[in-house]
């Protein structure tokens, strides 16, 4: 496909988002079948020939706010190989991949979870956010070719090689999930010259949460808040609000039916938290 036929695509794609409601469209989460037929084309193309079946290893769930949605699929190859296919489709399709070894959920280093942990919140961000992901949608509807560019175009500068295992394994990391910037600095880049592991995962501080009666909550964080988004038990979001020189959130549930809710908090340094609130 062309330059010019394939940016009319990206144009009619962007298109029948904004008619459809943007965040209905282009929010819904990519499946496991989606993603292991994604994850199989990625492996026939890197050989160029049907390669066997690929194995679906994990999910990180276990790395998103109250452990409510699956923001990546992992595939291990059976000859040798993995590759991270994302769950939203406002992110970028392919997060990480490597061409041998395999990935092990039970032996992720500090460093490997702190690079998916980043991810997985990135995503679980981008699924709230009502901008038009451009780009994204791009690399979905030519996803060939984007794989192809990929194993093929040494300067791609979208992915970088991370240590996997403290060791000699390594692995291509993309530099961002989104294309949407929800971090107050750049990155970091865990290099093959870093031999030493991220010795921890820091662990954001509990927000303090005062129910003030009637569906009506205060929320309060040592650090500024940025943003708030409440989303009820099955995941439909019920508020989104930002806010600017506080550390004090109010959420109104008032109009809202009796049960739990997920607030996800935004503090200032780009950090998430997560709090369940009970109306």
């Amino acid at each position: 496909m062309n330059v010019i036929l394939k940016r009319i695509f990206v144009l009619v794609a962007v298109c029948a988002y904004s008619g459809a409601g943007g965040h209905q469209l282009f929010a819904e989460t990519v499946g496991q079948k989606e993603a292991k037929s994604m994850a199989q084309k990625f492996f026939n193309e890197s050989v160029n020939y049907v390669t066997p079946p690929v194995s679906y290893v994990y999910n990180g769930k276990d790395l998103t706010t109250q452990r409510l949605f699956t923001p990546f699929y992992v595939f291990n190859s059976p000859r040798g190989g993995f590759v991270i296919v994302s769950a939203e489709n406002k992110a970028f399709p392919i997060l990480a991949y490597s061409l041998s070894g395999k990935f092990d959920k039970n032996g992720m280093t500090p460093m490997v979870k702190s690079i998916l942990s980043d991810f997985a919140r990135d995503i679980e961000m981008i699924r709230y956010d009502s901008r038009i992901p451009s780009d994204a949608i791009e690399q979905w509807s030519t996803y060939p070719e984007v794989v192809f560019d990929m194993l093929k175009n040494p300067d791609n500068d979208d992915y970088y090689a991370a240590s996997l295992d403290d060791k000699e394994a390594f692995w291509m990391v993309r530099r961002y999930a989104t294309e949407f910037d929800f971090e107050t600095g750049k990155p970091e880049e865990y290099g093959l010259e870093s031999t030493s592991a991220v010795s921890s995962i820091s662990v954001a501080e509990t927000p303090r949460v005062i129910p003030n009666g009637a569906g009506h909550f205060s929320i309060s964080m040592p650090d500024t808040i940025r943003r708030v988004i409440v989303y009820d038990i099955s995941g439909s979001m019920v508020g989104n609000k930002t806010y600017r020189g506080t550390n004090v959130a109010h959420v109104d549930l008032a109009a809202h039916p009796n049960g739990f809710y997920i607030a996800l908090i935004v503090d200032e340094n780009g950090a998430c938290h997560g709090v369940k609130l009970y109306r």
